[in-house]
């Protein structure tokens, strides 16, 4: 999260376009790291415009091929690296919350989380070691007045 973002000509023209396989790399990364490989990878879907919102975290009752019981979709164009770093682990964060509390929470005879609440911001902490901010949602207007997600 270190490395130099790109000029603000390039970063308004959403010029990062991550491959699938980067996206997998990150989430990897994000898992080993914040989670400790507790996460079973989901299906991760890629795609072009998706109104209101970076990514999503589809919960499932079932679990799925992928051993999971989410689906995490992406836009596939973000304004820097930086950015679809912090929207991926925001989403790991709810499918945590679907995958892993969930299942306890139905046992005691409570309701399935996927919000954000107390069992989301628990995470803030281990990701700003990394330098990922922890948000319920992200200003584009202030981002492109600050370059600081920890701002935005």
């Amino acid at each position: 999260m270190s490395f130099p973002l790109p000029s603000l000509t390039s970063q308004k023209r959403l010029e990062f376009r991550p491959s699938l396989t980067e996206v997998y790399y990150v989430y990897e990364l994000l898992n080993e790291e914040i989670f400790d490989s507790e996460l079973s990878v989901p299906n991760i879907e890629v795609a072009g415009y998706r109104r209101k919102y970076w990514g999503m975290c589809v919960g499932h009752w079932d679990q799925q091929k992928s051993g999971s019981y989410c689906d995490i979709l992406l836009m596939d164009k973000f304004f820097c690296a930086q950015w679809m770093v912090a929207i991926i682990a925001h989403e790991m964060v709810h499918q945590h919350q679907w995958d892993i509390e969930t299942p306890k929470r139905l046992l005691w005879g409570k309701n399935g989380v996927m919000s954000h609440g107390p069992t989301f911001f628990r995470f803030r902490e281990k990701l700003e070691q990394y330098n990922i901010p922890l948000k319920s949602a992200h200003s584009m207007r202030r981002w492109f007045s600050n370059q600081d997600l920890f701002k935005c």
